[in-house]
């Protein structure tokens, strides 16, 4: 009888070790799957319609302040080219350069500061070079150590002239510095072209300078 009993508190206890390890797995495998379901989704939060800009939920606090001051600038009656083109500037090598939240290699920044008929092959050179090792963050799990632009002084603002499909357009060259979070070896300066169509500016050329 007694062996009996002793049998059974077994039973029991393996019967116990086992609901309790069932239980823990299910705990552990049902984290797993709803960290595998949040997806990272961007989204917008802002935007300045008249001239199609966008500030998204993911962008740095350095990119909304920069933002928040072309807006500012856009809001004048008399708007002043020349800072509309510096904020510009800043707000694409901003976006263009901080890589740390961007989703994989094809989430390439600033496409829509560029000139419509120049955009497919801007990004495809962005996602042969600077994206092209960029590890895939769907899901938010991502380890990769990636940079982020923390401030950009302008150097040299030149009103000048720039050639477009044959078109001679009113632009402005700007050249500019640029320090990141962390120093991984990407570009620090380059020049870049903003031709003015109607009332806005574009970005018609960048070309990373060679240090």
């Amino acid at each position: 009888m007694r062996r009996k009993y002793k049998v059974g508190l077994v039973l029991i206890a393996v019967l116990i070790i086992f609901t309790i390890c069932v239980g823990v797995s299910k705990i552990f495998l049902g984290n797993s799957d709803k960290k595998k379901s949040e997806i990272n989704i961007t989204s917008v939060d802002e935007n300045i319609k008249e001239y199609g800009y966008t500030l998204d939920n993911r962008d740095t606090r350095y990119m909304r302040d920069e933002f928040s001051n072309l807006k500012d600038i856009l809001k004048e009656r008399e708007i002043d080219y020349e800072s509309y083109a510096k904020s510009l500037a800043k707000l694409f090598v901003i976006d263009f350069y901080t890589l740390n939240n961007k989703v994989n290699k094809y989430d390439v920044g600033s496409l829509e500061y560029v000139v419509e008929n120049k955009k497919e092959e801007f990004a495809y050179k962005a996602m042969d070079t600077i994206y092209n090792n960029i590890i895939d963050n769907t899901y938010n799990d991502r380890k990769q150590v990636l940079p982020e632009i923390t401030s950009v002084d302008i150097i040299d603002t030149e009103k000048t002239e720039f050639k477009l499909n044959e078109e001679t357009k009113e632009a402005y060259k700007i050249t500019m510095k640029y320090t990141y979070d962390k120093d991984l070896g990407y570009d620090k300066e380059g020049v870049i072209y903003l031709v003015k169509n109607n009332n806005k500016l574009e970005v018609a050329s960048y070309t990373p300078s060679i240090e």
